[in-house]
């Protein structure tokens, strides 16, 4: 008599509203950040069985069920996660991720779950998403103090703490080059002596001088002082040319450093060159030109900026050149993620369906990397959004003419009456 006609109608009216409603927040999050689009999947609802059919038998045929559905219903709003498009940016604390995974942001005991890495440095100096002041996770011991290293982070907080302006340690002068001509026209008992600043395990520069004394045709005694210290030659004490002016030996010795104050011995090792060649020093006539040409240690310096590398690796650039590891961002991953829960602000939370987080770092355990100075876009594509709009329309419109069918039926039989 219309009825189930007019409910089932009015179902599929409120089933096509609510996807009309998903595709509208679809496209109003276009251009958010880290955004993934959701779809509507729509199923039918109980029967109502006016024949349940027959087997047939005795020489008589089966005959098949009669059933009237009731309508529709929305059966699934599901989250499409497919990866958005990774865009530059320029900026050092933007992150986005290569593949599967979260970043881990807390605020008390609230932990959420995001993909959109658009963090910030707070007042207190700790790396946050501006937008609600969640904090960003890290996860493992990057960052925490060790015998030779300064430490960032604090044993047993996840919280990352971006510590511009702290220092750190230089590195002590382990290896010294040398280059250039010792004169084969020196007389015996003069020699060459060089000069370079060098670095002692507290980061203080010193002056390191190295004389090569001629003590006969080709040869040449090596010493060494620091003001203030005890230097002590543990390598070859001379070096020796061949008739060809080339080193002969060594290609290198050693000294021992102690005795400066507060400081650790330390060795030193005096790159001469190559034997047979003239890429360190050489005993050719005409002037002396040798000379120490490059020293790896370091000054001490302070943190002036940062940088996401793709295991997740917040590096910190210090004024003397070190690049230290300052933490290591924390990546979650879901068993399902289909079963996260949004929960506005670009958040994600689990739930039951989803499992727990299966939290470690970028590029392990099937998590993505990470890609620095960029930023994850929306998954959403406007052709596929555009054919659900008109989809979910033209539904809305076609059970609309059913209740209105349904009402025009209802309303003949009440003139028969």
């Amino acid at each position: 008599m219309g009825i189930t006609a007019l409910f089932s109608g009015s179902t599929g009216l409120q089933a096509n509203s609510i996807a009309l409603d998903v595709v509208g927040n679809n496209l109003a999050n276009l251009n958010t950040v880290g955004y993934k689009n959701q779809r509507t999947l729509f199923q039918d609802t109980v029967y109502q069985a006016i024949s349940s059919g027959s087997p047939g038998g005795n020489g008589a045929g089966g005959t098949n069920p009669a059933q009237v559905g009731f309508g529709v219903t929305v059966g699934q709003i599901g989250t499409q996660f497919q990866q958005g498009v990774v865009t530059p940016t320029g900026r050092s604390l933007d992150a986005a991720i290569q593949g599967n995974g979260y970043f881990v942001v807390a605020s008390g005991n609230q932990t959420q779950y995001t993909r959109a890495g658009s963090f910030d440095i707070d007042a207190n100096g700790f790396l946050v998403d501006p937008a609600t002041g969640f904090l960003v996770q890290r996860y493992g011991t990057v960052g925490e103090p060790t015998p030779t290293l300064p430490g960032f982070q604090t044993a047993g907080d996840a919280r990352i703490r971006v510590p511009f302006g702290s220092g750190a340690q230089g590195i002590p002068t382990a290896t010294v080059n040398y280059q250039g001509n010792v004169s084969s026209t020196l007389p015996v008992g003069e020699g060459k002596t060089t000069a370079l600043q060098v670095y002692d395990s507290l980061s203080t520069a010193q002056t390191l001088t190295v004389t090569y004394t001629k003590t006969a045709p080709n040869t040449y005694d090596i010493s060494a002082t620091i003001a203030g210290a005890t230097v002590a030659i543990t390598g070859a004490t001379q070096v020796t040319f061949d008739s060809n002016g080339f080193l002969l030996s060594p290609a290198s010795t050693t000294i021992n450093v102690s005795g400066l104050p507060g400081t650790s011995a330390q060795n030193i090792t005096l790159n001469l060159g190559t034997i047979g060649q003239g890429t360190g020093l050489t005993q050719f006539g005409g002037v002396s030109t040798a000379n120490a040409v490059t020293q790896d240690g370091l000054a001490s310096g302070v943190l002036t900026s940062v940088s996401i590398d793709n295991d997740g690796n917040l590096q910190g650039q210090f004024s003397n050149g070190r690049t230290l590891a300052l933490a290591q961002l924390a990546v979650a991953g879901f068993n399902n993620e289909s079963g996260l829960l949004r929960a506005g602000n670009n958040y994600f939370s689990s739930g039951p369906a989803s499992g727990e987080p299966l939290v470690g770092v970028a590029r392990d355990g099937g998590r993505g990397g990470i890609q620095g100075g960029a930023l994850e876009g929306s998954n959403v594509d406007v052709s596929i959004e555009f054919s659900r709009l008109i989809i979910a329309q033209r539904g809305y419109q076609i059970n609309a003419k059913t209740v209105s069918a349904a009402n025009e039926q209802l309303q003949t039989l009440a003139q028969i009456i």
